[in-house]
């Protein structure tokens, strides 16, 4: 009997193995990274340990949560959650605490931001709009003059296009019932029943980072019988009539090799999938792959000296900077410490690849860091050692304007194999959370047993990400 092929160790093909393994179902997992966790992996160096930025565990989906308890026991800590903007050499709090805006913008500006609120809401109760845009969205939430400082910069580094090009979709994902007055209200008043999406004030976390979690399922999945293959990246898929029949993929020295299937879970990109297979697509679809792009992320990781800040992580929304946020793994866990005895931190850049942050060397983005943490007055140069970065070729789905149309097309085509399902991040070209992933992992291969989930309608509203709502495993009807 051929194996289920699963492409990528990350979240949600880790998932998928796992819950086939449970099952006896001979399953191969190919990852083209030397170890398993994908944008969640951990890396330990310079005796500490990093994760690809901050990743914090939180989900309101039981089973879910059983999932991280049950192989993380009691390496599994409940942290708390502090993040803040830095803007205009000041931090503010995340969500907004009006007197810590009227102290950080001054009484004239913190005016000005509520005039501007006001005079948005005005015009949305006399000609109510929709919004298209994460620029409309947000400016109709919270007014020009707060939206241009605490969402346009910061927004903008991470998707490297204008607000006025990316999709509402993205504003639901993160801040969907969030908005000036809901912020305040909550502030001021601390409602015990939140049904609008406020950011978390605690949060569970691995005790060696996120990667621990995927090396537990990893351990795992081979225990019971399972196969995960590292180093193997693949570059297209073979198929006949309405079955993917077998997936290419590169060795490390070039050659390349096949391996059949009966069914193939991808987390790999999409549109590499749809671009890879033979025969291919005809003409619209393969314009439509060509169509969607993927942000590509990097980090700069040092040890630093003492404890820089208090914050998990702090999103910079400063333009005079290029990096978009800081991570403070020792404010995770302080046993990602290590036997440094120094703080880990990594410095977030988002690019594509070949512009002016993508094309720097390593020591040059090393300077970078450097020179930026300097300017902001966070830590100086004499206090970070041991620099060294991660790339990240493919790392977010670019919700531009005009995306869902293209992935429709790629929808429509895939769904005429029986035996194809994509999952995740990048394959299903969705921006979700790591419990998100885990979850499309989980329902594809209960339909690769049997079962009938449309995979698709996981974090369909949007409604979760940020919030304590439930996510729902709903199934197709």
């Amino acid at each position: 009997m051929d194996p289920v092929v699963i492409i990528g160790a990350g979240p949600s093909g880790l998932a998928a193995a796992y819950e086939l393994a449970l099952h006896s179902v001979p399953v191969v997992v190919l990852e083209q990274l030397p170890q398993v966790g994908g944008l969640s992996r951990t890396i330990r160096k310079n005796g500490a340990y990093f994760d690809i930025g901050g990743h914090r565990f939180f989900a309101k989906n039981q089973e879910v949560f059983q999932l991280w308890s049950g192989l993380l026991q009691e390496d599994l800590l409940t942290v708390p959650r502090l993040s803040r903007i830095f803007y205009n050499n000041k931090f503010f709090h995340y969500p907004f605490a009006p007197m810590n805006v009227l102290f950080g913008f001054g009484p004239f500006s913190t005016v000005q931001v509520i005039m501007s609120y006001l005079l948005t809401r005005i015009r949305e109760r006399i000609s109510p709009t929709q919004a298209v845009s994460f620029e409309d969205w947000v400016l109709s939430q919270f007014g020009r003059r707060l939206s241009e400082v605490f969402f346009k910069t910061y927004a903008e580094k991470v998707w490297g296009i204008p607000c006025a090009q990316i999709g509402a979709d993205w504003a639901g994902q993160r801040i969907k019932g969030l908005s000036l007055w809901t912020a305040v209200m909550d502030s001021v008043f601390k409602p015990k029943h939140k049904k609008v999406k406020t950011p978390l004030v605690e949060f569970v976390f691995p005790r060696l980072g996120a990667g621990m979690f995927y090396e537990r399922m990893a351990e795992e999945i081979e225990r019971h019988g399972g196969q995960i293959i590292l180093n193997k990246k693949s570059v297209g898929f073979r198929h006949e009539g309405d079955k993917i029949r077998s997936v290419s993929i590169e060795n490390s020295d070039g050659t390349q090799e096949e391996i059949e299937g009966s069914a193939f879970l991808a987390s790999s990109p999409l549109t590499e999938g749809i671009l890879g297979l033979k025969p291919e697509p005809v003409a619209e679809v393969l314009e439509a792959a060509r169509g969607l792009r993927y942000r590509s992320h990097i980090c700069v990781d040092f040890l630093v000296e003492g404890n820089p800040f208090p914050d998990s992580w702090i999103y910079v929304h400063s333009r005079e900077v290029n990096l978009a946020r800081i991570t403070n793994f020792r404010n995770f866990s302080e046993a990602m410490v290590g036997t440094s005895g120094l703080t880990p931190i990594t410095v977030e850049y988002f690019s594509f690849v070949g512009d002016h942050i993508w094309s720097q060397n390593e020591t040059e983005l090393i300077a970078l860091a450097k020179s930026e943490l300097k300017r902001m007055k966070l830590i100086q140069p004499e206090q970070l050692h041991s620099g060294f970065t991660v790339r990240n070729e493919i790392a977010y789905p670019v919700i531009e304007l005009g995306y869902e149309k293209k992935v429709a097309i790629l929808r429509n085509y895939i769904a005429g194999f029986k035996n194809f399902h994509p999952i995740g991040r990048c394959g299903m070209f969705k921006y979700n959370n790591m419990d998100h992933a885990i979850v499309t992992g989980l329902l594809a291969a209960r339909n690769v047993l049997g079962a009938h989930y449309d995979v698709w309608l996981v974090n369909i509203d949007a409604e979760y990400l940020e919030s304590g709502e439930v996510l729902t495993l709903n199934r197709s009807r």
